[in-house]
C-alpha cells in the first residue's frame, strides 16, 4: 500500500522488520491497521505512523479496507475522506 499525492510524491506505508502491511490468506495484516495508517496520513504526510494504535481507527476506514478490492485498485483521497467520515 503506498500514497501517491497530486504533486507526484508516493509515500509508502511503513515496512519494518515489526512495522509492516500485507494481506493474504487470513495470515496478513488487519484492515484497521491500513486504516490506521491511511487515517495519519490523511492528516499529515510526515506523520510517523503508530500501527500499535490500529484498533482506534476510524470504523469507515477499517470498513472500507475491509471490503475486497481488485489488485492496484485505487482509492481516492474524496473516498478516504468520506470513508473516514462514516460511522460503522
Amino acid at each position: 500500500m503506498w500514497v501517491l499525492t497530486s504533486d507526484g510524491h508516493v509515500h509508502p506505508a511503513p515496512c519494518t522488520p515489526t512495522e509492516h502491511l500485507w494481506w493474504g490468506d487470513g495470515w496478513g495484516d488487519r484492515a484497521s491497521e491500513a486504516a490506521a495508517v491511511v487515517d495519519q496520513l490523511l492528516s499529515d504526510l510526515g506523520a510517523t505512523v503508530d500501527l500499535h494504535k490500529h484498533w482506534d481507527a476510524p470504523k469507515g476506514l477499517t470498513a472500507l479496507f475491509d471490503e475486497e478490492h481488485k489488485q492496484g485498485a485505487e482509492l481516492t483521497r474524496a473516498v478516504l475522506l468520506h470513508a473516514r467520515m462514516t460511522p460503522h
